[in-house]
């Protein structure tokens, strides 16, 4: 795999990654289960969306390691229904959270594997997983009146302490909310799905693609504001939106939840360059280190980040720079990607420990602290990964890539 190297400091940080990803390879005991990639090791767990955003910069990673091993082993969890959670105690394949689930990705990364590896053999294995995954989730994440999406909790979305509802209320039903990027997350998978279907010739293609139809409109109709160009979660009561004469009602937080209407396709071209412009917007998500987990004119923001009150995290700005791709807007990606290695290089070179971290301050050039002023975990290849490894490996992000 050849790789974007004319920035010495690219290369350290790229090094670092790959070093830590690898010293941090478990070797589960379990039956069946491969070895694995870790994001906390020690914890005993295996997280979900986690794992799927570390397999996509394994694509990038040489062999060294195999890439689809934390997928096969989540999938060994799952329940007959269908059901996958968020969260899995190693030791004993048990679910950590109950029946929290997590953004649904294993469709985006099953797709990405077969575009990178030219390699369609595990399709019509993991398709009836995939498939009882995506309609346990239609089946029982859906408001019943809107047809409309939501996380049980903010901690179930991924983005732990957004202002998006009572994160830590694990048995809630997502409060009276509906949320944006669960409902994108089903447009990417169901996307995927019907391409694997189509693939596979199995008879599915036409439930997906209509699927996608489907939501395109939901989200459209009920999460875009055309007073703002932006994407929000909304209020679901009873399903009153469904009537006219209800007003719709817009949780008031611009938090980066709403750029995986770009990755999923759900935008229109217009839509997509409002998007782009709350990106390079410097009150809004063009910050010193781009994109924040929350607009910084939102009165939750947090310069040094506070986990998701501000903070930059590895998996949504790879979700950006990715979807600008899909629509087009190259010299956008460029430009974040580019700022978002610079910083986590100048971190890596200046900040004690010289390491690689959770998520970052979005306007100082250090870590993201948490909610009690402690530093986030440092030696995070996690997730954090992904700007070190996927994006130089990207020959779209460097007009002077070398081959």
């Amino acid at each position: 795999m050849q790789y974007y190297n004319a920035n010495p400091e690219f290369n350290a940080l790229r090094e670092k990654a790959i070093g830590q990803a690898l010293k941090n390879l478990e070797h589960p005991r379990r039956p069946g289960w491969k070895t694995q990639m870790c994001c906390m090791p020690g914890m005993g767990k295996i997280w979900q969306w986690d794992s799927c955003f570390m397999a996509l910069y394994a694509l990038d990673m040489d062999g060294l390691v195999e890439p689809m091993n934390n997928l096969d082993n989540l999938y060994l969890c799952q329940r007959e229904d269908g059901f996958m959670a968020m969260t899995y105690w190693i030791e004993s394949g048990e679910p950590a959270f109950g029946e929290l689930i997590n953004p649904p990705l294993f469709a985006w990364v099953e797709w990405e594997y077969f575009r990178h590896a030219k390699d369609d053999s595990r399709f019509e294995r993991v398709f009836p997983i995939l498939d009882r995954y995506y309609n346990w989730i239609r089946n029982n994440r859906r408001r019943a009146g809107s047809g409309l999406y939501y996380f049980e909790t903010t901690g179930s979305s991924g983005m732990d302490n957004s202002p998006r509802g009572g994160w830590q209320a694990f048995q809630n039903n997502g409060s009276d909310l509906a949320h944006v990027d669960l409902i994108c997350q089903q447009l990417l998978s169901a996307r995927c799905l019907a391409d694997i279907a189509a693939e596979l010739g199995n008879g599915r293609e036409d439930f997906y693609r209509e699927e996608c139809t489907e939501l395109v409109r939901l989200i459209d109709r009920h999460h875009w504001n055309e007073k703002t160009g932006f994407y929000y979660d909304v209020f679901e009561r009873g399903g009153y939106y469904e009537s006219p004469k209800y007003p719709r009602a817009w949780v008031p937080c611009k938090t980066a939840a709403a750029f995986w209407a770009l990755i999923s396709g759900a935008a229109s071209r217009e839509q997509a360059d409002a998007l782009e412009k709350h990106l390079l917007d410097p009150d809004e998500f063009f910050t010193e280190h781009p994109v924040p987990s929350i607009s910084r004119d939102d009165p939750n923001y947090h310069a040094c980040g506070k986990y998701w009150l501000g903070g930059v995290w590895a998996p949504i700005v790879y979700m950006v720079v990715q979807g600008l791709k899909k629509y087009g807007k190259i010299e956008t990606a460029r430009l974040i990607a580019r700022k978002h290695l610079e910083a986590m290089s100048r971190v890596f070179r200046e900040f004690e420990p010289h390491t690689i971290w959770e998520c970052y301050s979005p306007e100082y050039m250090r870590p993201s602290d948490r909610e009690d002023a402690s530093l986030v975990r440092p030696d995070f290849v996690g997730w954090s990964g992904l700007g070190p490894i996927a994006f130089l490996s990207d020959p779209e992000l460097w007009p002077d890539f070398r081959n």
